[in-house]
């Protein structure tokens, strides 16, 4: 949905505690939400590339090339294979790149709210609004019109490797939606509860062979991506007992999902615990008790728990604590040995950590990681930093003005991001 993964979606409840979908890790909100019903948001965007060197040294190999600005406002913008996607409130367009020319425009004359992209099939996914929300697919070659339909209740959860996944009605029973992304057609649709957990986080970034569902009172199916079919079910018994002593922290449960493994956190009766079950079949594998509570995910050698005050690293294989950061509020793998951590600041301070032990090996500021980049601001200036591809180390690629950094979005060896002057800026990453 961040990314699944319901994008925006409120905290629900089950018989007045929260079942609390913390498989989305996140200390600011995605700016590429996938929610269809979502206010237009105005991407400003601008750029100026300024090649700098590391403390003088000779210049890095890597850098930052301009290759395109878009003066007027901008609804969304997506980076395909060698292309820009670029929306305005009337239009979208098509750019090459790294040439910068415009290769289609198509006119809408109504109100462009979002669009998505599937490289696979070849297909650009426009949200309109005018007398009510609906989609249109366009070919991404030649921007002609594939199918439309209307888009009222509909959450856009992933357009990608040929298929569009979607949810519809937000009331006690949700419907998923499986359609070929090229000719609109419904491959397969399965009932769930909306008021749970959808995942794996891969699900949402077309990456997860299934799709795996639990309802508020912790009922369970697992369906296979490709066509709907049930895979395992089972049900983590989430009863919450009303006559809970108030003096304690009310009853609560958090579902996440890594790779084939499914993790409940629980807090129940004062006592908390982390159980570990595999998916298919859903069967408990261990259970740990007093340890931390929150979000679980992939750290690499470790577990990272998040909860709302500091990050754990839990052993895999049991749960046992391994080390605890009170100084960060949360902790993502950001390669094989590093993680990249934030604060609970409101304007939140970063670092890389070594996975295995917790241990501050670079700080870095105010920052924001992008994929392979990191994007540091510093006043005015925000400055790009990128992997060396033998040691790891980070190196300076290139600084921009006036960027909107925590805006930005990278992909394919190309960078877009916002500034306070209006425009919308592309640069190549080499």
């Amino acid at each position: 949905m961040p990314t699944h993964a319901l994008a925006g979606h409120a905290e629900p409840m089950a018989a007045g505690a929260p079942l609390i979908d913390l498989d989305r890790p996140a200390p600011a909100p995605d700016p590429e939400s996938a929610r269809v019903r979502t206010r237009p948001v105005l991407l400003l965007l601008a750029l100026v590339a300024v090649l700098v060197t590391v403390g003088g040294a000779a210049p890095a190999r890597s850098g930052l090339t301009p290759v395109l600005a878009v003066d007027e406002p901008v609804t969304s913008a997506k980076l395909g294979a060698g292309s820009l996607f670029l929306a305005t409130p009337a239009e979208v367009r098509r750019y090459e790149l790294p040439a910068g020319t415009r290769g289609w425009t198509r006119d809408f004359g109504q109100d462009v709210q979002n669009l998505w992209v599937d490289d696979a099939a070849g297909v650009v996914l426009v949200l309109t609004r005018a007398a009510g929300f609906r989609l249109t697919a366009l070919d991404a070659t030649a921007g002609r019109e594939l199918w439309t339909r209307p888009a009222d209740d509909t959450l856009v959860i992933t357009l990608s490797r040929g298929g569009l996944l979607t949810q519809s009605g937000f009331g006690e029973v949700a419907r998923l939606a499986l359609s070929d992304s090229r000719s609109g057609r419904e491959i397969w649709s399965r009932e769930v509860d909306p008021a749970g957990f959808l995942g794996p986080d891969d699900m949402s970034e077309g990456r997860s062979s299934m799709i795996v569902a639990v309802g508020a009172t912790g009922s369970v199916v697992v369906l296979s991506y490709a066509d709907g079919a049930v895979l395992a079910g089972g049900d983590l018994g989430l009863t919450f007992d009303p006559r809970l002593d108030r003096s304690l922290i009310a009853d609560s449960a958090a579902v996440s999902v890594v790779g084939d493994r499914l993790y409940l956190s629980r807090r129940q009766r004062g006592q908390v615990s982390l159980t570990a079950y595999s998916v298919r079949p859903l069967v408990p594998l261990w259970r740990s008790a007093g340890g931390p509570t929150g979000r679980v995910s992939d750290c690499g050698p470790v577990l990272c728990v998040t909860d709302t005050r500091w990050v754990t690293g839990v052993d895999p294989d049991g749960g046992r604590v391994r080390w605890e950061q009170p100084a960060w509020g949360a902790a993502y793998r950001f390669d094989g040995r590093r993680l990249f951590a934030y604060d609970n600041q409101e304007n939140a301070q970063t670092a890389l950590l070594d996975a295995a032990t917790g241990r501050v090996l670079h700080p870095l500021g105010r920052s924001r990681r992008l994929g392979d980049l990191i994007l540091r601001g510093a006043g005015r200036r925000t400055f790009v930093s990128v992997s060396d591809p033998v040691t790891g180390d980070l190196r300076i690629a290139g600084a921009m003005d006036d960027a909107a950094w925590f805006r930005c979005q990278a992909g394919r060896g190309y960078l877009v991001c916002p500034t306070s002057r209006g425009e919308t800026g592309v640069w190549r990453i080499s």
